[in-house]
């Protein structure tokens, strides 16, 4: 399996739902879930997207993808990469966890150098902390800034108008989101990247009418060699990615998670170019952080409504729960 790693400049702003009032709220990331959804439906416009569900639904899924993450290019030109702080805590003693325990509990983003500290067994002094919140801290000062922007809804009949507001993210030269992908069959990646064109002129993310979305594709690049596995035995992983368990996992989740966070994907359902008014089954899924003792796998999960045939949709909804996982093996 091939491990690549990615980015997305985006040539315009950007909104990826998030729960609140109406559309005010927006994440500034996108769920690995979410971008699957998308690149299936950017293969159905290439007439691949039911080969894809099939080898995404097999035991040895022809590629995972996690989610999507912030990037920042510096003043010197490299870029730096956020990943999302690990929800277990670092291997430090109780007193360093005293000093610091509000200190580290406000940390939202690590590179991918400290995320291997932080998930390791090697203990971590009071310095060694306190240089890792402040990498997080200049991690992503300036990638992107927040809009809400006005709109305004006319009734078709009174003509009455009602006012609301857009959650618009705008994100600033050299930045943009990364994301990584495991490739089992490498006949997969040059149909992933030609999906990933597309994607970039149809557009990611919601408010798609108005342009919003559009992005420029990096290409397939092979990760620095600090994100591979360094412990030989392994004992904490973190989640890239939303993750569901297959049937084998389920009755071990109590002993596999160290620690966690749920969320609730729930949404309409997209076919094609085709947006619905019907909506997908509400799942609760393990979000990205989330930290496990040994590998899990997950699964593609049916999402299809019930009544899915009176509704007009003859065809299966899926949504991706397959873990994507920090750090991986070199193969």
């Amino acid at each position: 399996m091939s491990t690549y790693s990615y980015r997305l400049t985006f040539t315009g702003p950007v909104h990826f739902g998030a729960s609140g009032i109406g559309m005010e709220n927006s994440h500034v990331t996108l769920t690995s879930d979410a971008l699957t959804s998308a690149l299936i439906n950017a293969l159905c416009v290439l007439g691949k997207a039911d080969e894809t569900v099939e080898i995404l639904r097999g035991d040895n899924p022809g590629f995972i993808l996690s989610s999507l993450f912030l990037y920042q290019r510096g003043g010197d030109g490299a870029v730096q990469y956020a990943l999302p702080r690990p929800l277990c805590k670092p291997p430090v003693d109780n007193e360093t966890m005293q000093t610091l325990g509000k200190e580290i509990k406000k940390i939202q983003y690590l590179c991918p150098e400290d995320t291997h500290a932080w998930l390791g067994e090697a203990r971590l002094s009071l310095d060694d902390i306190s240089q890792i919140k402040t990498r997080s801290e200049s991690l992503i000062k300036t990638a992107y800034e927040e809009e809400l922007r006005p709109r305004v809804a006319l009734d078709r009949q009174s003509s009455n108008s009602s006012f609301w507001r857009c959650g618009v993210i705008h994100f600033k030269k050299g930045a943009g989101l990364f994301g990584l992908v495991h490739i089992r069959d490498n006949a997969w990646k040059s149909v992933l990247e030609s999906a990933f064109r597309m994607l970039g002129d149809l557009g990611l993310g919601g408010e798609r009418t108005y342009g919003f979305g559009t992005f420029e594709f990096s290409g397939f690049e092979t990760p620095p060699a600090s994100w591979f596995k360094k412990e030989r035995n392994q004992k904490r992983y973190m989640l890239l990615s939303s993750y569901y368990p297959n049937s084998k996992e389920k009755p071990h989740i109590r002993d596999i998670f160290a620690a966690w966070n749920f969320f609730e994907n729930r949404g309409y359902i997209v076919s094609g170019r085709n947006t619905t008014t019907f909506k997908r089954k509400r799942l609760r899924m393990f979000s990205e952080g989330s930290v496990v003792h040994q590998p899990v796998r997950g699964m593609l999960v049916d999402v299809t409504p019930d009544d899915a045939q009176a509704l007009g949709l003859f065809h299966r909804v899926y949504r991706s729960g397959l873990a994507f996982l920090f750090p991986w093996e070199d193969a």
